[in-house]
Order: structure tokens, then C-alpha cells, then sequence
């Protein structure tokens, strides 16, 4: 598996992403066109600002999904969020543990000491492997979710500490 830059060429990715209730059934739904064109330009603002997202491609496939590391405020102070996106087929495959672990890397060498990760509540999956992963879960909050409230579980992992 490899870990590529997202870049501009990757809104057809987006697109499929962000249609496919099975990737963003927990996030309030699939969205339109318009909606992925808008989210692909907030993803090539945040590269250009420096935040980490990658394109997901295992050898044997072409893009299948996206991780990224941005900043996010969280209580009203700064912090760095995890998320990542799989396409139905290559979810639950272990991929998103592999690109977990070859993103981290960057982001250690990119100064983040602490990683947030905030998964819809009733999201198992995405729960899990942040627990797999050695990320703690603290206590439940109330975000906003491009203007829809998304009761999160609110995961946290110092990457200055041994690893799980």
C-alpha cells in the first residue's frame, strides 16, 4: 500500500467518497455533486496550508479511500483531528490500521504530539479501530458537522508515548 498527496486530480475520489452511504452513513448522509466539489476544495486548501491528506492506494487497486491529519479547534483550543474514508469493498480489511501506520510518521516528523479523532458515537467500526490503534476514548461531546449536529466520541493519542 502506498500513500500519495491528495491533489486536484482526486475529485472523482471525493465524489465517491462522499455519495456512498456506506462511507458517509454516520456523518449524516450522502451528499451532491456540488457538495463533493466543496469538500474537495476545503481538502486542497488544507494541503495547501500544510495539513496531511493522503490518497489510499493499495497495490493491488487504485485510489480507495482517504486519510488526513488537520487542524481542527476543539473546546477552543487548537488541535490536530484524525479521519479517514474507505469505499464499502475495502472497509474492514485492515487498510485503514496499514495507512494509520505509515501516515504517522509524517505527522511525527510535521511536529503533531497528539492526535483527536471524533467518530460519530454509533459509528463501531471507526470506534474500534481507534481503540486498536492505541487512542484513548474520553467523554462524548456535541459537534457541528457542516451545519449538523453529530454526537461524537472524542478519541485522543499523545504519539510522544509507546507505541500500543
Amino acid at each position: 500500500m502506498r500513500l500519495r498527496p491528495y491533489a486536484d486530480a482526486d475529485l472523482g475520489l471525493t465524489r465517491r467518497l462522499e455519495s456512498d452511504p456506506g462511507v458517509v452513513g454516520h456523518l449524516g448522509g450522502a451528499g451532491d455533486e456540488e457538495h463533493a466539489a466543496q469538500v474537495h476544495q476545503r481538502r486542497l486548501a488544507g494541503v495547501a496550508d500544510g495539513d496531511l491528506y493522503y490518497v489510499i492506494e493499495p497495490e493491488d487497486a487504485g485510489p480507495v479511500g482517504l486519510i488526513a491529519i488537520w487542524r481542527s479547534e476543539f473546546e477552543g483550543r487548537a488541535v490536530h483531528e484524525l479521519g479517514a474514508m474507505l469505499l464499502p469493498d475495502f472497509q474492514a480489511r485492515g487498510v485503514a490500521g496499514a495507512a494509520f501506520d505509515r501516515l504517522l510518521p509524517l505527522a511525527v516528523a510535521r511536529g503533531v504530539r497528539v492526535l483527536h479523532a471524533f467518530p460519530a458515537v454509533g459509528n463501531g467500526p471507526s470506534n474500534a479501530i481507534l481503540h486498536k490503534l492505541g487512542f484513548t476514548r474520553g467523554v462524548d461531546c456535541d459537534l457541528d458537522y457542516e451545519g449538523r449536529p453529530l454526537r461524537c466520541a472524542h478519541w485522543q493519542r499523545d504519539l510522544a508515548a509507546p507505541a500500543p
